[in-house]
């Protein structure tokens, strides 16, 4: 057998019961984020407005293939084991650190940072807002709570893509809450099945209409 006759194989035996899949990662210690809740009212949003048939009329009656189905993916912090990076879209949580008194120069959460974003002055820790992913890592190992969690939600992503042009997916939120990123799902949405040509992938589209 050779190639093409596996890939007709594969496109033959390839019936999807919905035309999207939600990836999201597993219970993990790392998690800032309880994503149970957000995954069951994604599939909720889905199916209310029926994003399955819609796409499927996009298609024009034909045979769906594996890029057909919208991907999204749901990572529980900034580690991001499902690969938010190349899906259509996904959330990543995220917890905001932010810094208050009575640090004693211990020096923890400089080295437990692990995008070395944190450094140390006579004040006491400071932040560089465009290294740190908000993982909360530093909040966890302060000893003196000096750095406490600020804000938690999600980081808002779309336009991920593999295949023949990759194309990592692009930032439209940098934190919202549940509503906000179900908000922008709904917003997405509208616009794939309102401007999208039949087949063309979200990526592609946000790339013709040079939206960023």
């Amino acid at each position: 057998m050779d190639i093409n006759q596996i890939k007709e194989k594969m496109l033959k035996d390839f019936q999807p019961s919905e035309l999207y899949a939600i990836t999201k990662c597993w219970d993990c210690p790392n998690a800032v984020m309880e994503i149970s809740k957000v995954e069951e009212d994604l599939k909720k949003l889905l199916k209310e407005i029926d994003f399955s048939q819609k796409q499927q009329e996009r298609l024009g009656g034909a045979k769906p293939k594996p890029h057909d189905v919208f991907s999204l993916a749901i990572a529980g912090c900034p580690n991001s084991c499902c690969q938010p990076q190349i899906k259509d879209f996904a959330l990543q949580g995220q917890a905001v650190p932010r810094i208050g008194g009575g640090c004693t120069g211990c020096g923890q959460c400089v080295e437990g940072c692990p995008d070395r974003a944190i450094t140390l002055n006579e004040e006491g820790p400071v932040i560089d807002r465009d290294l740190c992913l908000n993982c909360g890592q530093c909040a966890g190992i302060c000893p003196t709570a000096t750095i406490s969690i600020g804000q938690r939600g999600y980081r808002v992503t779309r336009g991920g893509k593999l295949g023949r042009r990759p194309r990592l997916a692009g930032e439209i939120c940098a934190l919202t809450n549940e509503q906000g990123a179900l908000s922008l799902l709904k917003e997405t949405i509208d616009l794939l099945h309102g401007e999208g040509n039949p087949r063309e992938r979200l990526g592609t589209l946000l790339e013709r209409l040079k939206i960023y």
